[in-house]
């Protein structure tokens, strides 16, 4: 026996004895894959046909099925839009089985839009919604398919305008998102001033929102977490897809190569191009790149390196105006997966992100520069131990390298942020089939954070009641802890800046209360309702001394930023159908969020601008014949908080000029007009010599419905004179996708 061998076997005996029952039963264990391109398939489902032995696949395709008795069973394998695949079997006692299995897809048959999770298996759902690259594609889109803009079409998920794909979850801002790609850290997902996510959604496999209550593996963040998974790449054969619409062009290549696969993906604009043409001065421009490597080395090894990188651009080079604004990520992460035998399986990432942004501007003799700069060298390892048939068992931990910094310069003013430091954490989880009828899962998170000597705890307690055979209960609890801040301005995606907690700062934390129930799946709907409560402690904004510039230049964070409390509630019903040819959903979320900072609003409670009080949406696609297809897209909310002038005076500056200035009244205590617009889409598919060829038309606003974006004050007249500013008009749009 190979040393490697010797070491697997002590791990999992050491293991064992913690289980002593658990190794007189059968173990059946391996992964889970398409058959037409090899791809994982995630959260795929396998039971034993006729008892309650049944599990989830993970991102990567990975399950396991412990505590089996001895006898001869039947495997059941299932995917939603793939052939189940069936294989009977005979256990013995102690038998560990390593099986792997190819799944074919469906043919000749519309696939579902699969956005939630409904499995009857061990565990608590955390009702955590999915899209796929597919999926992403079917929902009308402004210009371009957007990852980002495809989240915010389910229900509890806000947004402030046309113009910004910044997530706004159950009265979260977008920094208290956690975000993912292939477990490395994303800090600002933003191209074009916000107005397009960096992922190009023809490299991404699978985008997962956890809403709230997000399990202990997780954690840094308050609000929720968007976990994106990269294409591990064709194992098949190479093929490829082409895609070009009004400002941009992609490409996505991938296939084979002896010892797993590969991807690679790029998108750039023309924009530049697009504008000289029109005889418009616009130096802007984007890119991003992806790019994935698969080594299956063995049957109890896999590794992959994914690798990221986008940057924008807007480069002003004139007589009196020199202006450069440029801000990008880079993102990577190197990842091993390994089996210690059939019930403990282990994943270890190293990893690596980057943002940095810049905003320089001269105009005659004024200067001014702002920069902020965030590294971020991670290593992540977690582990799950499936012990019997009614435990799993997840640990690990993570250790973060940190690096901030920022830089304000104007004129002879010069403020300079510079902090290094370590955040690590370690978790633990049990998921526990208490009985047929009840789950819980148990986990604890424990958080370290050296500038402040920050040590905290995270408790979560999920449980899971089912009353029938269609209807369940769950409550979840957890808390959560958050150890920097973004302060941003919505639709200016190079004006985010990053700032550490410190020792005259408490990291932010919340609470997470959430009760709800589950009803189906039926052949035709079911339907999902959540309440929710999450109390905000620690929440920042920056101080007037900063907005006015009086700052040392030594500043601590307790200077720059001024604290307080807050709290977000509400509820969200989504209700998911199949009927009449239709596939799609409907979501609806009623909702408040509320601070209260000192220093700030003259120290009183005031609603957030993403404060949305109703938010309705609803997504449906339906084939028109074999080879058309029609993809409608709606969204009511209430009108966007909004601050109205108390009054006006009139000031004089040094030069003895006068002007008037509005005085703003109590904080975003109106609201402007309520926001809605319906999007169309059609697409047509057809093959040619070996391509699929899939252009589409989509209209954008169909009804033409003013939505205001914010308000401008005229103060020059006298009554002060008030002008809408708009969202997006009535805007057709055509496109065109080719796979080969």
């Amino acid at each position: 026996m190979t040393g490697k061998g010797k070491r697997n076997r002590l791990i999992a005996a050491a293991l064992l004895l913690l289980a002593p029952h658990a190794g007189r039963a059968a173990t059946v264990s391996g992964f889970i894959h398409g058959a037409d391109d090899g791809e994982p398939l995630a959260y795929a489902e396998v039971f034993l046909r006729g008892t309650m032995h049944a599990r989830i696949a993970d991102t990567k395709g990975h399950y396991a099925l412990a505590g089996i008795p001895a006898g001869t069973y039947v495997l059941v394998f299932q995917h939603v839009g793939y052939e189940p695949v069936t294989r009977e079997m005979k256990l013995a006692e102690e038998d560990e089985i390593l099986l792997t299995v190819e799944l074919p897809p469906r043919e000749n048959e519309v696939e579902a839009i699969e956005v939630t999770a409904e499995e009857e298996v061990l565990g608590v759902r955390h009702r955590r919604l999915s899209l796929s690259t597919k999926e992403l594609n079917r929902i009308p889109a402004i210009i371009e398919t957007d990852l980002l803009r495809s989240v915010q079409m389910l229900p509890g998920v806000a947004s402030l305008s046309d113009f910004s794909a910044g997530l706004y979850v159950r009265g979260g801002s977008p920094d208290q998102n956690l975000i993912l790609l292939d477990d490395a850290d994303v800090y600002n997902p933003s191209h074009l001033f916000g107005f397009f996510s960096t992922f190009n959604t023809d490299a991404v496999r699978t985008v997962d929102l956890q809403k709230a209550g997000f399990p202990a593996r997780y954690g840094g963040r308050l609000s929720s977490l968007l976990d994106v998974h990269n294409r591990d790449g064709n194992r098949k054969e190479v093929e490829g897809t082409i895609r070009t619409s009004v400002i941009a062009s992609a490409a996505t290549v991938e296939g084979p190569w002896a010892k797993g696969s590969w991807m690679v993906s790029a998108r750039h604009t023309y924009i530049e191009q697009l504008a000289k043409a029109m005889d418009i001065d616009l130096p802007y421009k984007f890119y991003d790149l992806h790019g994935k490597l698969n080594w299956d080395i063995d049957e109890n090894d896999r590794a992959s390196l994914s690798l990221y990188n986008g940057l924008d651009q807007l480069d002003w080079d004139r007589t009196g105006l020199d202006m450069l604004m440029e801000w990008g990520n880079t993102a990577a992460s190197l990842r091993w997966t390994h089996l210690f035998g059939s019930r403990l399986y282990t994943n270890l990432m190293i990893g690596y992100s980057r943002f940095r942004s810049t905003a320089a501007m001269a105009f005659r003799d004024l200067e001014f520069e702002m920069k902020n700069e965030i590294d971020d060298v991670c290593v992540k390892g977690n582990a799950a131990w499936t012990p019997s048939a009614n435990h799993v068992v997840e640990f690990g931990g993570e250790v973060k390298a940190l690096d901030f910094r920022f830089r304000r310069g104007y004129e002879n003013e010069d403020l300079n942020v510079h902090y290094d430091g370590y955040y690590s954490a370690l978790y633990v989880q049990d998921t526990w089939r208490v009985s047929p009828l009840v789950d819980v899962e148990a986990g604890l998170r424990l958080d370290y954070y050296n500038d402040g000597g920050y040590f905290n705890a995270g408790p979560r307690l999920s449980v899971r009641r089912r009353l029938t055979e269609a209807l369940a209960v769950h409550a979840t609890y957890g808390r959560y802890h958050q150890y920097l801040n973004l302060v941003s301005e919505d639709g200016a995606g190079f004006a985010d800046m990053w700032f550490p907690v410190d020792e005259t700062l408490d990291p932010g934390n919340a609470d997470h209360y959430i009760l709800g129930f589950e009803l189906g799946p039926y052949s035709t709907f079911d339907l999902s309702v959540e309440g929710y409560y999450k109390p905000y402690r620690n929440m920042v904004q920056f101080s007037e001394e900063y907005g006015n510039s009086l700052v040392e230049s030594d500043a601590k964070m307790g200077d720059l930023f001024d604290s307080g409390d807050g709290e977000a509630y509400g509820c969200d019903f989504y209700l998911r159908n199949r009927y009449a040819g239709f596939e799609g959903w409907l979501g609806y979320s009623l909702g408040w969020t509320k601070r209260e900072i000192d220093g700030y609003n003259y120290g009183k409670e005031f609603y957030t601008d993403y404060d949305r009080r109703h938010n309705f949406v609803l997504m449906q696609e339906r084939p028109l014949g074999e080879k058309w297809r029609l993809g409608v897209a709606f969204k009511y909310g209430s009108g966007q908080p909004a601050t109205l002038p108390a009054g006006r005076y009139t000031v004089r500056d040094i030069n003895g000029r006068e002007y008037d200035v509005t005085l703003d009244g109590e904080m975003n205590a109106y609201r402007l007009p309520d926001y809605q617009r319906l999007d169309v889409g059609l697409y047509r598919t057809t093959k040619w010599r070996g391509m699929i060829i899939e252009p589409n038309i989509q209209v954008i606003n169909v009804l033409n419905h003013d939505n205001v974006f914010f308000r401008i004050y005229d103060t020059s007249e006298n009554p002060v004179k008030i002008e809408d500013v708009s969202m997006l008009p009535l805007l057709p749009m055509v496109g065109v996708r080719v796979s080969f």
